[in-house]
């Protein structure tokens, strides 16, 4: 029975260098992060520091435009559910060894595939993530996936189209809605 959630977040973050992905990418968001249905403002992903627990609430700041964003939810069994929290433990613990690998950045705009043994860029942190504790199969090498990926997968479901201040007025640190 599928009674848990995995979830995707798709944010658009502001700035030249996000625009020169949007343009490059031709998708509106830049950045991808995976979460678990019992916080819905922690997400787990890689940005230039590398890898990162994301608290979605720093990111609405008085005076700061919203960013937009797009949530998704994927059904899982209690066990693969348990199997993704222990991987992303797995993550946090060896934060300090983990690293954004630019050139891995470059190499998927450019359709190369990589490997990197600690280097990761958020689309493929959260697409080795399905890949390694979950069913799902995106349609691109987990190393090629882009932030635009994640939306065209029939395993996941649109629950959510805003701006983040909107979401974490929706959702906050609560569970994902029954």
């Amino acid at each position: 029975m599928e009674n848990r959630k995995i979830l995707i977040l798709l944010t658009q973050f502001p700035g030249r260098s996000a625009k020169a992905l949007r343009w490059w990418t031709g998708c509106p968001y830049t950045h991808v992060s995976i979460g678990l249905d019992e916080n819905m403002n922690t997400f787990y992903s890689f940005l230039m520091k590398g890898f990162i627990v994301e608290d979605i609430a720093r990111y609405n700041r008085p005076g700061r435009r919203p960013f937009r964003c797009e949530l998704y939810a994927i059904d899982v069994s209690e066990e693969t559910y348990q199997e993704v929290k222990d991987h992303l433990k797995t993550y946090v613990q060896n934060q300090e060894s983990l690293h954004y690998t630019k050139i891995g950045l470059a190499l998927s705009l450019a359709g190369i595939p990589w490997r990197s043994k600690n280097g990761y860029i958020c689309s493929y942190f959260v697409a080795e993530v399905l890949h390694r504790c979950t069913q799902i199969r995106l349609k691109r090498h987990s190393t090629l996936c882009m932030p635009k990926d994640f939306s065209h997968s029939r395993d996941m479901k649109m629950v959510f189209r805003g701006d983040l201040q909107h979401y974490t007025h929706c959702f906050g640190n609560r569970p994902y809605p029954a």
